[in-house]
């Protein structure tokens, strides 16, 4: 098979041995892969990954990608829940089940959570093996039918906007801001409109994006290189600010403006990651104090939160087609990173 291999220096494509079916597991084709933002991290950075507030690394070499769908390709003799054909999205965030924080929910939060594409070997590939303990775990996950197989891979950040929307979620009449028009800021507005926002703002700094994202939900758009952000928000709020404020960008400049624009008892979500050497941000902790706010990150999701994304899908409440803006063979997988290390894009698709 073909893989893109990551090396800790550069992304090779390489051709492979194809892995065998593991016992208790399943052997899936890849259809479609998407680029995260977390992939073009690993790239940039090399080797790491921040995990409260530690660093460690990633065996090496390892095939990147974790929002991925497929079709079965083969099973296990003992695997009886799914059978050779089926179409299906692996949740790739996996926990233990057994933790403090699994054993509370919170499995996006497990002491011993492992990932494709960081522990084991991800989506930009042909074929990936999943083990008996990704089964166990519930994250394997049939596509519905009537669902697109492409768009099935976003079945992942979606549920990464469905568990933000769920620490800090959008009431009815809220008004919402959205930093940050990338493919997640988009997701994350169509969602705010369907939970019942009165208005969603959506501000970008690049006009390029702007026009990227004017598919999504948003009732606002604010180019922040040509108008006052906080200007803006207060005009159109009558000076109140925001009820939910999502920084989708990861910059820390848009998580210091955050209390400048949050209502009383509004919810800040700080859903991207800043760059490592960049992530202390001063704040007047008395704003805090005195409105009342709430202020808490998204970090990842959960199985179910996955397979809430797939049924958004089946009933038409979201249209993931419209969240893809190019698609790449493997073949072409350097052009498809370079397109999402860009602007003026949604979602990069690559296609083994």
């Amino acid at each position: 098979m073909w893989a893109a291999v990551f090396t800790g220096e550069r992304l090779e494509l390489r051709e492979m041995i194809t892995p065998p079916c593991p016992s208790g597991g399943l052997l899936i084709r890849v259809i479609a892969c998407a680029i995260c933002g977390t992939d073009i991290k690993t790239l940039r950075q090399s080797d790491v990954k921040l995990e409260g507030g530690k660093l460690r690394s990633m065996k090496l070499p390892r095939v990147l990608g974790h929002e991925f769908s497929g079709q079965v390709a083969a099973t296990s003799p003992d695997v009886q829940e799914f059978t050779v054909g089926e179409r299906v999205v692996v949740a790739p965030t996996v926990p233990c089940r057994r933790c403090h924080y699994c054993l509370r929910g919170a499995t996006e939060m497990c002491e011993q959570l492992r990932v494709f594409g960081y522990d084991w070997d991800g989506g930009f590939s042909e074929f990936v093996s999943v083990e008996k303990d990704v089964l166990d775990a519930g994250c394997v996950v049939r596509i519905p039918e009537g669902v697109d197989s492409l768009g099935a891979c976003l079945a992942e950040p979606i549920s990464c906007a469905l568990n933000c929307l769920e620490l800090s979620p959008v009431e009815e009449g809220d008004a919402v801001l959205i930093i940050g028009a990338g493919p997640l800021g988009v997701m994350l507005s169509d969602l705010a409109r369907r939970k019942g926002a009165r208005t969603v703002m959506l501000a970008e700094v690049s006009a390029e994006q702007i026009e990227a994202a004017r598919v999504s939900g948003a009732d606002v758009y604010i180019n922040t290189s040509k108008e006052d952000l906080k200007a803006k928000v207060l005009e159109i709020t009558g000076g109140r600010g925001v009820e939910v404020l999502i920084v989708a960008c990861s910059a820390p400049e848009a998580q210091a403006a955050a209390l400048d624009l949050i209502a009383k008892r509004g919810r800040i979500n700080l859903f991207a990651g800043l760059p490592r050497g960049k992530s202390t941000v001063c704040w007047d902790a008395n704003i805090i104090h005195y409105t009342e706010c709430f202020v808490t990150g998204t970090h990842g999701s959960r199985p179910e939160q996955v397979r809430a994304a797939l049924v958004l899908m089946e009933t038409g409440a979201i249209e993931p087609a419209k969240y893809i803006s190019h698609t790449f063979p493997l073949s072409r997988i350097h052009d498809a990173v370079e397109t999402s290390r860009g602007t003026g894009r949604l979602k990069v698709l690559v296609t083994p």
